[in-house]
């Protein structure tokens, strides 16, 4: 199991239930770019960095 958090989302909701999660089963979160939503181009009014999302993804599915 990977937990994610969006380099933007660390200090929101979002991104400290992703910490605690990761803490409470002996891991790190992994960190993603951008925010909460960095999969995400703009279609919805908040972009986020989708070709590094997409990068980063792969490199941690690879190393999985």
């Amino acid at each position: 199991m990977v937990i994610a958090v969006g380099e933007e989302s660390r200090t929101v909701q979002t991104g400290r239930t992703s910490d605690a999660a990761a803490e409470l089963l002996g891991q790190r979160a992994t960190v993603f770019p951008s925010h909460h939503g960095g999969f995400l181009d703009g279609e919805f009014g908040y972009p986020g960095k989708p070709d590094e999302f997409a990068a980063r993804l792969r490199e941690v599915l690879d190393a999985s």
